[in-house]
């Protein structure tokens, strides 16, 4: 079980790269790639959940775990109630309020909820479960809460970034071996919409779909829905 996900393990440790990997069903059909994670860098959360995201997948390789728990209590990771492949069990599925109330999903994983509640063509789930059908990532490993203002440097820095990443995802088979790909990320994956070459070396024969970063809805991408349905479900 999630042999491909542990290959790309594999394959990454002897390029002596660490980066962040994603969280959900590694064995899932549909892949998400969103901009970057909307965290500061060096800050609690991020020391937390993003900085040890490739040692967490390998720790549940070596039977370590996180002490996750598929029915019961939800997300608690002080108490060590976590794993990556769905890290915030059980969370409300609600739209959070302005003060952020604990226990609500982000709006962009609200909108990949509802995306994925559409493609399964159930009603509204009551807990955020779209990690149980698919794989989410990030292009960008540089980690912030928005890029609003960004200097030269600093863009130049993201492309850097996302081209590594491009670099070492041409190297292994992990991200080709999903039927659909959704490109959340707006102008980040430009090149990549430009390059047939690049696109196919990245997620090989899989259906590829661009889409801005969700943290509003895309009636364009949800336009796309039952193409998306008819090739995981035919």
């Amino acid at each position: 079980m999630y042999e491909r996900l542990k290959q790309l393990l594999d394959d990454l440790n002897e390029m002596g790269k660490h980066p962040f990997i994603g969280y959900g069903n590694p064995d899932a059909k549909i892949l998400i790639i969103g901009k970057e994670c909307a965290i500061q860098q060096g800050s609690e959360d991020w020391e937390k959940f993003i900085e040890p995201n490739f040692r967490h997948w390998l720790a549940s390789f070596e039977g370590r775990g996180f002490g996750f728990r598929n029915g019961g209590e939800p997300y608690d990771f002080e108490s060590g109630n976590f794993h990556p492949i769905n890290p915030f069990f059980k969370l409300e599925n609600k739209r959070r309020t302005k003060d952020i109330k604990i226990g609500r999903p982000s709006a962009t994983w609200y909108n990949y909820q509802r995306l994925i509640d559409q493609i399964r063509e159930r009603k509204k789930s009551d807990i955020v479960n779209f990690f149980d059908d698919c794989f989410i990532t990030e292009l960008n490993d540089i980690c912030r809460p928005n890029d609003n203002n960004l200097t030269k440097i600093e863009r130049d820095e993201i492309r850097q970034h996302i081209q590594e990443r491009f670099d070492w995802m041409r190297m292994t088979h992990f991200f080709k071996q999903f039927k659909v790909v959704i490109l959340a990320c707006g102008p980040y994956a430009d090149k990549i919409k430009k390059d047939a070459i690049l696109e196919k070396d990245l997620f090989g024969d899989a259906k590829v779909i661009y889409s801005k970063q969700l943290s509003f809805c895309d009636k364009k991408l949800e336009e796309q829905v039952p193409t998306i349905h008819n090739i995981l479900y035919q």
